[in-house]
């Protein structure tokens, strides 16, 4: 009878590419399990060094090295973060209205070695969102009036911006 020389922990299934690893912060001990996907550690040739940002675990910036087998093997503190568009304010509220884990997760952005957490990025979709909508309809009528301008009068409102440009009326 022939045995495996797999451990019980060795992932066989090519649909499970994320990993889990508990993070506990070096300053104040808060303890997190994070979610990434595990090319981040297969394509490292040793350790891999990864930048927990403050407010994903606690309010701390950490770095910790994580093996091949998904363990962290230690942490190193952060001692200055240059923070990109956050005013002390801004932060100093975020500490006051900490979200739940659902949503936390919900604003992280995991594409291939990328990781980022974003808790504005659903007020960007909805900008983004509305623009393309708009674009859209912008489009319409444009493809709309090319495809109808000589039957469409001149003091129509709704294409009089197209009526004014359009050099076939002339």
């Amino acid at each position: 009878m022939a045995t495996s020389k797999l451990s019980p922990s060795t992932d066989i299934t090519p649909f499970d590419n994320h990993a889990k690893i508990r993070f506990i912060c070096p300053v104040c001990k808060a303890e997190k399990v994070l979610q990434f996907p595990k090319s981040v550690i297969n394509q490292a040739k040793g350790l891999s060094t990864m930048s927990i940002v403050s407010g994903l675990v606690c309010e701390h910036q950490f770095q910790a090295f994580v093996d091949k087998n998904c363990t962290v093997r230690g942490y190193q503190r952060v001692d200055f973060e240059f923070a990109k568009n956050i005013t002390e304010e801004k932060a100093l509220k975020y500490k006051m209205n900490k979200t739940n884990d659902d949503e936390l997760f919900e604003n992280l952005i995991l594409e291939g070695n990328y990781l980022e957490y974003n808790p504005t990025r659903k007020e960007d979709d909805n900008i983004t969102k509305n623009n393309r909508e708009l674009k859209k309809s912008v489009n319409y009528l444009e493809e709309l009036y090319n495809e109808f301008w000589e039957f469409i009068d001149e003091d129509n409102p709704l294409f009089q911006k197209l009526i004014k440009d359009d050099f076939r009326r002339n």
